[in-house]
């Protein structure tokens, strides 16, 4: 099984995605789970849809029923299914800090919704090369807080920061890498089976280059889930039987 996780970020007003909705209606995906994450205004457009649900946010403070805020209770009547946490654009705009994702993680895993955590490093980090590092005490400190019973319920998604929305050209050979020290540092010292997908700039053009990593159980996509067409050929080239 391999995942496709589409993050929608703040795109789209409702009429256009009532459009998307319908368009993922008559898309086929053999041996692979579809996981969409829409603004949270629109999560009961895909509640009943052959389709994981993913919310973008998960309030800290549930334990309080706070204007503005969205419960644990609400998302899953919607049939929400994941959640994401520790995304490149809420650590640096919302100052997210390791002990709020910490928070966030248990308050999901523990109310069985399963998690979908990013970690990456910047282009300076990649250029002092020190993005290994960087990725152990990302994925680490998360780790260690969280029951080991619970950690195939875990999905970890390694999106460099500098291709995030940038046509940048990629590094085939250091992406399988660091891929690869992701999974080693798992297996290696932790329990349960966490999966691996890459994000960072993924077009249909490109991702076929991506496909033959060993390590990999997905891909993680921004702009080019927003167009369907888009999206149908990246679900193509992912199922396709022949490869």
């Amino acid at each position: 099984m391999k995942y496709l996780i589409c993050n929608l970020k703040a795109h789209k007003d409702y009429f256009d995605m009532v459009i998307y909705r319908d368009n993922l209606r008559d898309f086929h995906y053999p041996n692979l789970e579809l996981i969409v994450a829409p603004q949270t205004a629109y999560l009961s457009l895909f509640m009943h849809d052959n389709l994981s649900l993913c919310t973008q946010n998960l309030d800290l403070y549930q334990d309080k029923c706070l204007t503005g805020n969205t419960s644990l209770k609400a998302l899953k009547s919607l049939n929400v299914k994941y959640v994401l946490v520790g995304h490149y654009e809420r650590r640096k705009y919302y100052k997210e800090t390791e002990t709020d994702l910490i928070t966030k993680i248990n308050l999901a895993l523990t109310n069985n919704l399963k998690v979908i955590y990013c970690v990456g490093e910047t282009i300076e980090e990649l250029k002092r090369k020190v993005d290994f590092q960087i990725l152990e005490k990302s994925i680490a400190r998360i780790l260690n807080n969280v029951p080991s019973n619970l950690l195939s319920n875990i999905i970890i998604a390694y999106e460099p920061t500098y291709l995030i929305g940038h046509n940048t050209t990629h590094d085939i050979k250091k992406i399988t890498e660091n891929i690869n020290f992701i999974k080693d540092l798992i297996n290696n010292y932790y329990e349960g089976q966490v999966k691996v997908v890459y994000g960072g700039n993924i077009t249909p053009e490109n991702i076929t280059n991506f496909l033959d990593i060993p390590n990999l159980d997905g891909f993680i996509i921004g702009n080019a889930c927003l167009n369907p067409a888009n999206l149908a050929k990246i679900i193509y080239n992912m199922t396709n039987e022949e490869r």
